[in-house]
């Protein structure tokens, strides 16, 4: 079953959305983007990896904190982790701040 244009929609604005503010970085961590999956490398040598799961409308994001499986949630207007029911949004600042040493506006 193929994903709903409304996951497609969700997901690209998220994708954008992280970038934007990563690129506004001082400290210009190298993103790169191919295929669904978004590879963020900071200068500390951490790495984060945000995947596109369009087989079951998820998002992923990987950090050295963990693994993140985010279902979205339309009346929150958000992904929410399928464990914590933490949305993405907290759980990506914190995970930055922890692993990366870098803060964001969001």
């Amino acid at each position: 079953m193929a994903a709903s244009p409304r996951y497609y929609e969700c997901i690209d604005q998220t994708f954008e959305d992280v970038e934007t503010r990563l690129e506004d970085l001082d400290s210009d961590p190298d993103i790169a983007g191919a295929e669904g999956v978004l590879n963020v490398k900071f200068v500390n040598g951490v790495t984060f990896v945000l995947s596109r799961q369009p087989a079951v409308e998820q998002l992923w994001l990987a950090t050295p904190g963990g693994g993140f499986h985010f279902v979205w949630r339309e009346s929150a207007g958000d992904w929410f982790d399928t464990r914590s029911d933490e949305a993405f949004r907290p759980l990506f600042l914190r995970e930055l701040a922890a692993h990366a040493g870098e803060k964001i506006e969001w």
